[in-house]
């Protein structure tokens, strides 16, 4: 063996070396190449989306979650194991630069002349790093071949890639072992595992050395090259596009990010998605970054009550889909399956609540309620394809402004005899309070809004009401699909908000909120908008409501979704009762914040019946009777309605009660 510090090898000659390792480069690059262009030229010729706007929040968002690897780590075990790979591998992408120059450059000086400090500090930090790596994916490959936990899609294609990845790992170790054995002044004590190997390798002899040596780096080299090629053909192409889909991805940090339908585009074929190039650039690149985890899977309420929604096979569906179309001309070739009632099945898009709890999980940011409403527009307005009860509530919002039929004209009855003023936009006061269908309607509504009304009162607020004149926010038209009702809607309201010279707004509805803060902005319509929640616990700092005797009952925590995840506002219903509450305490559940379980109401799904599996809300207060409450606390009067329901179906309606955070101040 060449003993030259420059670690030649021997099973080429030294001319050849290079000109053989330059082969197999360009060969991996071709086969990488010629996989991963289809997949450039369907993104190409999908929907434009822009996703380039405040860059810095995107950059922040990818150090946080892409590079230090938040999400993954909330499960500890499994967390660490993926981060553990990850970091290792972005810090080995220079001893890969490494064995690539001792390839092509046999004659160059490895570590450079006045470099040696900055070499062998690497070279410490690259073993740990080794071992760390080989440890992590020794214990994925025992997760996958004995735990095989049931979220995981478990293949031979992920056993490929981690047995690569050790086999990586190892040469690497082998390829410095060898070395320092033929060469016993070459290794230090910053090169810990290689030199501990040599002392192994030492007493077979230098032609078994020699061997060794080169099949390391052949191994190595053709390790690396295998696991190139196979990037763009598996479900391991998230390695290339994780990093740029957390990028991309939404930063508002509130809603889904749902595009509006330009109706009056007159190129505009059909409405919503009917076919895959239907999608946004950005929701192909998603299906491309599953890493099929399954995190998304186990807080998903639908998933967890026997609905036949996985957003996990969802995604997997859709990218199997795209691939098949990758061979040929283009997505919308005429023998492709139907993508709505073919790959998609209609009930998997009904059973959704868009609650965001598969969002809130996924390590890779991955957005799926909007590809979910999406598809439901394609089958509303372009198919006209939708279920049953969503014909009468549509009609209903169309004519009278609210799902269930009620006269418009009676929308402010609930506020006989309370002393609420309605807007006068000559003499306006400061806020509106937006009621809401459910509060102006709902016969359980009405208490809630009563509650709020009284306590707003007697803070001294000054706010009124629309009456008649208010209109529903057209949400469960958008989450059904109906856009265009939607659009509507909105726009009315918009045109009200406006007239009346309307600036601030108070709601109790976390819908209603989501819909006016984050949505009607794109109609024209900026305003502020407050949450009860958020007011009511300012004016208990203001010490304009006054603190009540504590009962001593047991009050658990139940988060709303869209005041939740959409929105990140935790903190205020627990200060709300944390300050003014009738108990010993506040209790929480193991799915509770960001994690907390959805009632089932959402996505317009509080209009359609749970025909499929038992009800999400009966899986909910289960979770919720685990703290063993006298009352749950809810700020979202579909939660209250949802909960009630199923503690009466349990026969707990008499010693659990349900309430709204406003009705604690009474």
């Amino acid at each position: 063996m060449n003993t030259s510090p420059y670690r030649a090898l021997d099973w080429v000659s030294a001319d050849d070396q290079p000109v053989l390792l330059g082969f197999f480069t360009i060969v991996a690059l071709g086969f990488f190449f010629a996989a991963l262009w289809p997949k450039l030229r369907v993104m190409l010729q999908a929907r434009p989306e822009n996703r380039f706007d405040r860059p810095l929040d995107r950059i922040w968002n990818t150090i946080r979650i892409a590079f230090l690897q938040t999400k993954l780590l909330k499960n500890k075990a499994s967390g660490w194991m993926h981060a553990l790979i990850f970091w290792g591998f972005l810090i080995l992408l220079l001893r890969v630069v490494h064995f690539f120059v001792i390839g092509f450059f046999q004659d160059m000086p490895i570590p450079l002349p006045g470099f040696e400090w900055i070499h062998y500090l690497y070279s410490l930090i690259k073993d740990i790093v080794i071992l760390l790596v080989t440890l992590a994916a020794s214990y994925a490959l025992y997760r996958r071949l004995v735990i095989r936990p049931s979220r995981l899609s478990l293949s031979g294609e992920g056993i490929l890639i981690l047995v690569l990845i050790l086999a990586i790992m190892i040469s690497d170790i082998v390829f410095e072992g060898a070395y320092f054995s033929a060469n016993p002044s070459a290794g230090t004590l910053m090169e810990p595992l290689g030199l501990g190997f040599s002392f192994l390798l030492t007493p077979l002899g230098p032609a078994v050395v020699v061997f060794l040596h080169n099949l390391a780096y052949w191994t190595h080299v053709l390790s690396i090259f295998f696991f190139l090629t196979l990037l763009p053909r598996s479900k391991h192409f998230h390695i290339l596009t994780s990093i740029p889909n957390v990028y991309f991805s939404n930063v508002t940090g509130t809603g889904n990010q749902l595009l509006r339908i330009d109706f009056e585009d007159e190129n505009n074929e059909s409405f919503g998605v009917t076919r895959i190039e239907d999608f946004s650039w950005k929701q192909l690149l998603d299906m491309h970054t599953c890493t099929e985890c399954g995190r998304c899977d186990d807080f998903c309420p639908a998933l967890k009550s026997g609905k036949p929604l996985s957003p996990k096979e969802l995604t997997i569906d859709l990218r199997n889909h795209l691939n098949s179309l990758q061979d040929k001309k283009g997505p919308d070739s005429s023998d492709n399956p139907a993508l709505l009632g073919g790959v998609i099945q209609d009930e998997t898009l009904w059973s959704c609540t868009t609650c965001g709890a598969c969002e809130e999980e996924c390590p890779v940011m991955i957005e799926y309620v909007n590809k979910i409403i999406d598809l439901r527009r394609g089958l509303v307005l372009t198919e006209d394809r939708y279920p049953q009860e969503l014909t009468k509530a549509f009609k209903s919002l169309e004519t009278n402004s609210n799902p269930w039929g009620f006269g418009r004209d009676s929308r402010a009855d609930w506020a006989n005899n309370l002393g609420v003023k309605l807007w006068d936009k000559d003499h306006p006061t400061e806020y509106l309070y937006f009621v809401g269908c459910n509060g102006s309607f709902d016969n359980r509504g009405k208490k809630i809004s009563s509650a709020v009304v009284a306590t707003l009162q007697s803070a001294g607020v000054d706010f009124s009401i629309l009456g008649k004149e208010e209109g529903c926010t057209g949400d469960p038209a958008r989450r059904a699909g109906n856009e265009y009702l939607f659009d509507m809607l909105a726009t009315q309201n918009t045109a009200t908000f406006k007239e009346k010279g309307i600036r601030k707004i108070i709601t109790h509805c976390p819908h209603c909120f989501n819909s006016l803060k984050n949505e009607y902005p794109e109609f024209g319509a900026r305003y502020e908008v407050i949450h009860h929640s958020e007011l009511l616990a300012q004016l208990i700092k203001d010490g304009k409501i006054a603190s009540r005797e504590k009962s001593g009952e047991k009050v658990v925590v139940h988060d709303s979704c869209y005041m939740g995840r959409h929105n990140k506002v935790y903190e205020a219903p627990r200060e709300v009762l944390a300050g003014n509450i009738q108990a010993e305490g506040i209790l929480e559940v193991e799915n509770s914040r960001e994690r907390g379980t959805c009632c089932g109401a959402g996505g317009a799904r509080f209009l359609l019946e749970e025909k499929v599996g038992s009800k999400m809300s009966h899986n909910r207060v289960d979770e919720l009777m685990e703290a063993q409450p006298d009352i749950i606390a809810v700020s979202c009067p579909y939660c209250v309605l949802m909960l009630e329901d199923a503690l009466k179906a349990k026969g707990l309606q008499d010693k659990v009660k349900v309430k709204d955070i406003s009705e604690f101040l009474q």
